[in-house]
């Protein structure tokens, strides 16, 4: 037989029992030292009974007086932790006879009372209680003729009656309440490895065992010296995750316990729960963890890694500057192990890459080739699944006819490895253009209301290289323009090429969440356009551009080929600069929320910039730590956030048939935010207060729909959490099986309650404490 002993409090229990070998397991659920976590009743139907409970070093003494009337009392654990045993018992000792029964309630409401036992007074025995077996009486429940309680159990009490020949008043001591379930070997509804675990002194092994409804964790913690210990095992939830904590004392030996989740509605067959258990103890903690998978959830992708090569179809890329590491020396040396750094780029799940190449010229100046640096690069990354974004600079010191002879030397060399060609970069801070043409960054002189020079030789750059472009290679895609956003937005009241397939967007926030940019109304009169929109959302620049691409008379594409957040720290000598230094954690989170946001919008690719820091991750250097690795190859939180993401988004569009309509998403008054930036070039930023929802579908998994959510709050950590209810039309036929939520920044994965409203789902004060992905299904 395995006796166990289950802690419902911080309390340990005054001895342990013996380990053997058995199809069955015997849990002390309770050692009944704590008055506390039971109750007692006085039978109350008949009147007159009296009913006392205390508790003592020996157990808990329960009071019982007939003198007065009734017919019986009670006792019963304030919760009954397993409801699932086949034969429940109780140790006593009564201080004389005493008349003994058992009453309990079962899943479906209808109640079981058993015969009458007289327990002899003076000394210790065990009452058992067997679940299945002949019950003296049942009455009432959804099924009122069922012979056997059916499973669950609601609750269980122990009835002391009164009887004629015995004492009418006395006391019984309970010392001990135990629970005997078969154990089998081969659980039906999960799938879960057993463990074995050493720390903090403690060696740790565990088992999950099958339950009617769910599952039991048994632990048994053996002591390696005199050291006592803190045990906890965590449940991930939405909100506050549910945490049970066991006191390990080393006098007491091997130690046998027992865990038993508190699921929804039984074990999600889609979800892999996974249980974080925690030893702490004299300073030192090590922390592990379990997993219980549904059935089902192998075959649901919960966010596991996905390389580049796995992954068929994505809209997520990253930057890289393998062009300017053909030796390992300068500001970007870290680039110059360019497998290594594919590798890492691959198993975080990118389909794109954005770089240039650099080219062979002869002694005349003309391109000859592009380098076997370049060549090597796009090679390995063809191998891995990923396909480069091939950017070339527009400089204003070189010829027409020299760019015209670069293009021809990059689709000759490169058109077996490249579709995408992006022409020029940033003309507003790179090729010289403001230098040879000297006008304002955003190309809109306020003197005069006029259009930067710069801007209108740019655009014939641009022309007549992307032109030359798509003779060389029409099935090409080109894409271009790149400088900030009212600049791209001038440029299409000019005579840009139809063969520009898409313009180039560069959302940097600067210092700013995600869901807010540096453009929009309020900078109209500084910018002399209208872009974006009155809150300046970075959603509201994105649909700008389309009715802009509309109204200029070619509906091109949008591609984001760089955004990013860095992480550098403030030295009291750059805090006057644009960019802000982000928390790594903050940098995680509001990446992926702009490639989420980035997904639900018109945007053909995203980019983040970069993959690893630049300049050796400098501490207070601005450009030197965008990346999701650091320059000596650590990865940071946002690798394995953005590669979370990569995993889950891959395949997924915009649900078209979805309509989310958020219902409620109350602030506490201390939580709600104001200004972001008093003034940006005379210009107020106010933050944004509410919540991001958006749904998605994949043509790969037509039986899943994707619901994304989170609060569009600069990230601060202060606060736990914020609640959020909404309502999803057109997801009716996905609404009848259980959902799963995933926490987007650990990976953890919780079941989500919803409930059918007609035609709706209805979410219903949602605990939101990180970006959270809800997976539904039919």
């Amino acid at each position: 037989m395995i006796v166990m002993i289950l802690f419902r409090r911080l309390a340990l229990a005054a001895c342990f029992l013996t380990l053997a070998a058995s199809a069955e397991v015997t849990l002390r659920l309770d050692s009944c030292r704590n008055a506390s976590a039971w109750g007692c009743g006085n039978g109350a139907e008949f009147k007159g009974a009296k009913v006392s409970l205390v508790d003592s070093p020996e157990g808990l003494k329960l009071g019982y007086d007939f003198t007065g009337g009734g017919n019986y009392v009670t006792l019963h654990p304030g919760r009954l932790s397993v409801g699932t045993a086949r034969s429940y018992s109780f140790t006593l000792k009564p201080e004389q006879d005493v008349s003994i029964r058992c009453r309990l309630l079962d899943a479906d409401g209808r109640w079981f009372q058993s015969h009458a036992r007289t327990v002899r007074g003076g000394g210790e025995s065990v009452y058992e209680i067997p679940v299945v077996g002949k019950w003296h009486s049942a009455w009432g429940g959804r099924n009122p003729s069922a012979p056997q309680p059916k499973l669950p159990l609601r609750s269980l009490s122990l009835m002391v009656d009164r009887h004629g020949s015995l004492p009418l008043s006395g006391n019984v001591l309970v010392s001990g309440f135990s629970a005997k379930l078969d154990d089998e070997a081969a659980p039906k509804t999960f799938r879960a490895e057993p463990f074995q675990k050493s720390g903090c002194g403690w060696t740790v092994d565990g088992r999950w065992i099958e339950q009617p409804g769910g599952a039991l964790l048994v632990i048994t913690a053996e002591p390696q010296g005199k050291r006592n210990a803190l045990l906890t095992v965590t449940m991930p939830r939405p909100g506050r995750d549910a945490v049970q904590r066991y006191e390990l004392d080393a006098k007491h030996g091997k130690q046998i316990l027992a865990y038993r989740p508190d699921f929804i509605a039984g074990i999600n067959p889609r979800n892999c729960y996974r249980f974080r258990l925690e030893l702490e103890g004299d300073g030192e903690r090590f922390a592990f963890s379990s997993q219980l998978a549904g059935l089902q959830a192998e075959a649901v992708n919960l966010g596991a890694p996905r390389s580049s090569r796995e992954i068929g179809k994505s809209r997520f890329g990253t930057c890289v500057h393998f062009k300017y590491a053909a030796k390992p020396a300068g500001a970007f040396k870290g680039w110059y192990d360019y497998r290594r750094i594919l590798d890492e780029i691959e198993a975080c799940g990118f389909k794109y890459i954005r770089d240039g190449v650099g080219c062979v010229t002869g002694s005349d100046g003309r391109y000859l080739a592009v380098d076997d640096h370049g060549k090597n690069v796009l090679r390995e990354a063809k191998e891995r699944g990923i396909e480069m974004i091939l950017e070339f600079e527009l400089r204003a010191n070189q010829t027409v006819e020299q760019h015209l002879n670069k293009v021809e030397v990059l689709v000759r060399d490169t058109r077996d490895y490249v579709k995408i060609y992006e022409v020029g970069n940033e003309p507003h801070n790179f090729g010289e253009w403001r230098r040879k043409y000297p006008g304002s960054w955003n190309g809109y002189e306020a003197k005069d209301g006029s259009i930067s020079r710069w801007v209108r030789e740019h655009l014939n750059y641009t022309n007549a290289v992307t032109d030359h472009l798509k003779r060389l290679y029409p099935e090409a895609t080109a894409i271009g323009l790149g400088a900030c956003a009212p600049t791209n937005f001038h440029y299409l009241t000019l005579d840009v090429t139809p063969n520009l397939d898409g313009v180039v967007e560069h959302p940097y926030t600067f210092s700013m969440p995600p869901e807010t940019v540096p453009f929009g109304w309020g900078f109209e009169k500084r910018d002399g356009i209208r872009i974006g929109d009155r809150e300046h959302t970075f959603a509201g620049l994105v649909r700008s551009y389309k009715e802009h691409f509309k109204k200029t008379g070619r509906d091109r594409q949008l591609w984001v080929t760089e955004f990013g957040f860095t992480s550098f720290w403030f030295n009291g000598k750059v805090e006057g600069r644009q960019y802000a230094g982000f928390s790594e954690q903050a940098q995680a989170e509001y990446l992926i929320r702009r490639f989420i946001e980035s997904l639900a919008l018109p945007i053909e690719v995203t980019c983040q910039y970069d993959f690893i820091d630049d300049y050796d991750s400098q501490e207070s250097g601005e450009e030197a730590n965008f990346g999701l690795l650091r320059s000596d190859f650590s990865r940071k939180p946002a690798f394995y956030a953005v590669q979370r993401i990569n995993s889950l988004f891959a395949g997924a569009e915009p649900d078209p048939q979805a309509k989310l309509t958020v219902t409620d998403a109350p602030l506490h008054r201390s939580m709600k935010r104001s200004e972001l930036i008093r003034d940006w070039d005379k210009t107020k930023l106010e933050a944004a207060n509410g919540v991001r929802l958006y749904a998605f579908r994949n043509p790969e998994t037509p039986d899943e729909r994707l619901i994304a959510l989170w609060s569009m709050l600069p990230y601060s950590g202060e606060f736990n959490n914020r609640a959020v209810s909404f309502a999803a039309e057109g997801l009716e036929t996905f609404g009848r099986q259980p959902a799963v939520g995933i926490n987007l920044m650990t990976g953890e994965s919780f079941d989500v309650e919803y409930k059918r409203d007609g035609g709706r789902l209805v979410f219903e004060r949602l605990p939101l404490k990180a970006p959270m992905l809800i997976k539904l299904f039919r």
